[in-house]
């Protein structure tokens, strides 16, 4: 028997149309369903990593030297949480909210040597400003100027 098809489903592209799509479905609905039953296609965790008889690009090359870094030398400031805050205002040195001399603010650094120092500018005179920064350097405090 022969059977004839009439209209639009006689066209070829049409019937290559709907095989292609047909065919995609089917590729699409397989991938979701093994990824499904695989955690995504990825595996376990302890999967993941090489087999036990793999053979790395370390163990292969003997020659290499490991060169080891060293963490900077100075931490950086930020992580220095205690400091002693020394604000010049004008030509005074205030230091928990009372003046003192130059003298006086450095008798304070000088009795706790493991302080770094906040250094803060109020409408600081230049020649203050300048003293303090210039006392620090001379006694190797360790300080941090401040814009406050």
């Amino acid at each position: 028997m022969k059977y004839r098809v009439k209209g639009y489903a006689a066209n070829p592209l049409v019937i290559g149309a709907v095989c292609l799509v047909v065919g995609v479905a089917i590729g699409v609905g397989g991938t979701l369903y093994f990824m499904s039953q695989h955690q995504g296609g990825l595996g376990d965790a302890e999967d993941a990593g090489l087999p036990e008889d793999a053979v790395s690009v370390s163990d292969t090359v003997s020659n290499e030297e490991t060169v080891e870094t060293e963490p900077p030398s100075t931490a950086p400031v930020t992580e220095n949480l205690s400091y002693i805050k020394v604000v010049v205002s004008g030509s005074d040195y205030i230091y928990k909210g009372e003046p003192y001399s130059l003298d006086g603010i450095m008798a304070i650094i000088h009795n706790n040597p493991d302080l770094s120092v906040r250094v803060g500018n109020d409408g600081a005179s230049k020649d203050a400003y300048e003293a303090l920064i210039a006392a620090l350097d001379d006694a190797g405090a360790e300080y941090v100027k401040a814009n406050t």
